[in-house]
């Protein structure tokens, strides 16, 4: 065996032992100035998915998660902690990438079902600004929102912080006397058999092009359930890299493990607006995925998030 092999496989044996089992490291170096041993950790994360139909199974995939922290070793493969990152550290650091990968699926959910997401209730409530402002252009008559008229609007505020966001998706554009229909309105509208289907694109292109400004920026609550209840069944479906059945029990209890409390009479009304709204289809008790939607996730999943796989193990 040689010194390689050897620092390799007794460097691995303390890591396992000392910052749990699905840990593992890369191939160490051997620093030659300061005669050390240097490993990255990396942990190979298991997922157990469970499907409900026709006949409960399970499946089980890796998310293999790199760039944990450093551990350290002198020439002799005595452990030297204080050059080493603690093992909490490395949890956190863990803890850190499984809560990106939540955050990257719900925004591969957005980016595909926005128009979906679009045409609910809560997307109506939500975006109701957009539909306010963009409402005025759709009159036969030029219309112009002067800077006069926005003095006198509610919250004026929260009004222009919502024109800032349409300016940059080139919804609208300022002119000399205020703010008119700009270059993707005109787009929208030729796209729209009727003013309700340019509402949707328009509120749909609001949420697909800038949903983590939107997470940031403006207050949300009463629309994340929406996104985060589909992502509670698209994620497990992206691991997988297969439709499952879930019932509506199975999509609850994760959305609780994953997002906290929320009552079932409320989680009712958000999985019936999904499946009203085709982000989700239902036979007869379960839940299972817009066939189209869910192959251009996985594309997005393949192709944008080459770090993130999901071997079958």
């Amino acid at each position: 065996m040689s010194v390689l092999e050897s620092a390799t496989q007794r460097i691995r044996k303390h890591v396992m032992c000392h910052y749990g089992h699905l840990m593992t490291t890369e191939e160490p170096s051997f620093d030659e100035k300061n005669k050390v041993w240097k490993a990255q950790l990396n942990a190979n994360y298991p997922r157990l998915i469970k499907n409900d139909y026709p006949e409960e199974s399970r499946y089980i995939r890796v998310l293999p998660l790199r760039r944990l922290g450093t551990v350290c070793f002198s020439e002799t493969f005595r452990f030297l902690k204080d050059c080493s990152i603690k093992r909490e550290d490395s949890v956190k650091i863990l803890r850190s990438y499984l809560r990106m990968w939540q955050e990257q699926a719900e925004s591969i959910v957005v980016a595909t079902s926005s128009k979906e997401l679009a045409d609910t209730g809560p997307a109506r409530v939500f975006l109701n600004p957009v539909n306010k402002i963009l409402d005025n252009f759709l009159q036969k008559e030029e219309v112009v929102i002067s800077f006069e008229e926005l003095k006198k609007v509610r919250r004026p505020a929260r009004f222009i912080r919502w024109l800032v966001l349409l300016e940059d998706l080139m919804l609208i554009k300022k002119v000399e006397d205020g703010y008119s229909y700009g270059e993707m309105f005109t787009s929208l509208r030729k796209q729209a058999k009727n003013d309700r289907e340019f509402q949707i694109l328009s509120m749909a292109y609001v949420l697909k092009e800038s949903y983590p400004t939107l997470r940031e920026v403006f207050h949300i609550k009463q629309f994340e359930p929406l996104v985060h209840l589909d992502s509670c069944y698209y994620r497990p479906a992206l691991e997988a890299e297969t439709v499952l059945y879930q019932t509506a029990e199975s999509l609850f209890k994760r959305f609780m493990d994953d997002y906290g409390y929320r009552p079932h009479v409320e989680l009712r009304h958000v999985l019936h607006e999904l499946r009203n709204s085709g982000a989700l289809h239902r036979k007869k008790s379960y839940y299972y995925a817009n066939d189209k939607l869910f192959k251009e996730m996985l594309e997005i999943k393949n192709t944008q998030l080459s770090e993130i796989s999901f071997p079958q193990t």
